[in-house]
């Protein structure tokens, strides 16, 4: 996809990075480590050996902390300068499509690498993509009447475990991996363009929330959408529930990393207290892994996705957590990126 590291930097490193800039971790080895780490990035950025696209999430999060979000927002500015990923949405869209294509057993239409994941290309020269960005402003407001509510929403979503994909996580009663893992894939599915989705944007539609049925009638439209493109490639009523368990949408990247987390989490880590953060970690590993070199995430994630799971080696994507070693580690490895 690019000769250069791709690099993804979770918001643990981005925090860290923002509070050394703004004096306020409390130790001098510590703000010194993430100092210099931050100009270690921008220097592999500035010489083309790197490349740090943002990430949707990243800003999301931040914006949750106003002690570091415009400073999150400056450090992700200057290192991604410009270069995107794609809404995680639209990316799970186009692994379905490619998808269905499989299952059909036709060819997909011939499309550029990188159009999958990135808004734009991370090839050229940080000298061309600088020429060519459009500066980034950090948007705090949302352009919409239910502002305030809707940040009211993002705060509430952020406490419980139904923080991004709410309706994705399978209520699990099997301590069996494969078993649950299985039964996680279909309902996951189910919950992107099948009857658990409907059916539960039905629900939120009848509810006593304005935001809720906002939020619902923009999901609606986006699946209807999603139903249209399907039934264009050629998936319709009579093949649609075949496809619906097909392996060629249940091993997706996106379903397969999110539900290999989660169902090990809850399977194997059954009186851990799940948290909002959590959610947004697995959704973020399982957007970004199948199309970065590095990526960073917290401690338990990389225990799950490393150590138990080992998704790294599946989808050739090394993956450091904020541990001193693993720090110190990734620092290294992008002082080696060529």
């Amino acid at each position: 996809m690019s000769l250069r590291t791709i690099v993804y930097l979770d918001l643990s490193y981005l925090s860290n990075m923002a509070k050394a800039q703004l004096g306020s971790l409390g130790n001098n080895d510590e703000t010194e480590f993430w100092l210099l780490l931050f100009a270690d990035l921008r220097k592999a950025v500035s010489t083309d050996k790197i490349a740090c696209p943002e990430l949707e999430f990243q800003r999301k999060e931040a914006s949750l902390d106003t002690r570091i979000r415009a400073h999150v927002g400056k450090i992700i500015n200057e290192l991604s300068l410009g270069l995107e990923f794609s809404l995680y949405e639209d990316i799970i869209q186009l692994q379905i499509e490619e998808a269905a294509f499989k299952f059909l057993r036709n060819p997909p239409p011939l499309t550029k690498t990188w159009s999958l994941p990135f808004k734009s290309e991370a090839q050229p020269s940080i000298k061309s993509r600088t020429e060519s960005a459009h500066a980034i402003g950090f948007q705090l407001e949302v352009s919409s009447p239910l502002a305030d509510e809707l940040r009211q929403e993002r705060r509430r979503l952020k406490q419980s475990w139904a923080n991004v994909a709410p309706r994705l996580s399978l209520p699990y009663h099997s301590a069996h991996y494969r078993r649950a893992l299985q039964a996680d894939k279909e309902y996951c599915a189910s919950s992107i363009i099948g009857p658990a989705a409907w059916g539960a944007e039905a629900a939120r539609l009848h509810s006593n929330r304005l935001v809720d049925r906002w939020i619902a009638r923009d999901n609606l439209q986006k699946m209807t959408l999603r139903e249209q493109r399907l039934f264009e490639i050629g998936i319709e009523n009579s093949n649609f529930t075949k496809f619906l368990k097909s392996d060629e949408l249940l091993n997706t990247p996106f379903i397969d990393i999110f539900c290999s987390i989660s169902t090990a989490s809850a399977v194997y880590f059954p009186n851990r207290r799940q948290t909002g953060g959590d959610l947004y970690d697995a959704v973020t590993l399982a957007t970004v892994m199948p199309y970065c070199d590095i990526v960073t995430t917290d401690k338990f994630m990389k225990y799950i996705s490393v150590t138990l799971l080992p998704l790294d080696k599946k989808y050739k994507c090394e993956v450091f957590s904020t541990s001193k070693i693993d720090r110190l580690d990734f620092q290294k490895r992008i002082k080696e990126s060529k």
